[in-house]
């Protein structure tokens, strides 16, 4: 991770909460590799608290402005981490979602795919963390037609998390 961005701490930290979650769910009690883990979900945690901006979000970098991608990114490891039982500052996590409803479009043709796409993921970073806009995935659901796929996958999953007997989440 040569360039210590956000993305990279995110991607540092993530796969640590993931593993240790593993471990956990398996039984397997190894104390040292647990510390390991612990270790680098702290300090990742550390580097998102200190390079958070004071409208919640995150840039690529400590000096760029705030970017919804990376702001969702990390919203989206700070709720697996909160999951997994570590410390999470809630009011870290409340300004991200704060952040992110700033960004949010009004998904009409005049919009291109790729802003279609990227409120797909933001809608799929705030259920996931907990706070789904309903409402706002409901009328991104009618443009589904124009979202790539990755986005359909990423608005599936969010009627999913908000309701798992939801039908959208399977008419995409």
């Amino acid at each position: 991770y040569p360039y210590q961005c956000i993305e990279q701490a995110v991607s540092r930290f993530l796969p640590n909460v993931m593993t240790y979650r593993a471990l956990d769910s398996l039984g397997v009690a190894n104390a040292a590799l647990k510390a390991d883990l612990e270790s680098g979900v702290s300090f990742g945690l550390q580097r998102l608290y200190a390079q958070q901006k004071a409208d919640g979000g995150w840039g690529w970098f400590v000096q760029d402005e705030s970017n919804p991608l990376t702001t969702a990114y990390a919203l989206i490891g700070l709720a697996e981490a909160k999951k997994s039982g570590f410390p999470v500052s809630d009011s870290v996590i409340a300004g991200a979602q704060d952040y992110l409803r700033t960004t949010f479009i009004v998904p009409d043709l005049g919009k291109q795919q790729w802003q279609l796409n990227r409120q797909a993921f933001t809608l799929y970073a705030l259920a996931r963390s907990g706070d789904p806009d309903v409402s706002r995935s409901a009328n991104l659901f009618e443009s589904r037609a124009r979202l790539a796929t990755y986005a359909k996958a990423y608005l599936a999953l969010t009627f999913n998390l908000i309701d798992p007997t939801d039908t959208r989440r399977t008419d995409i």
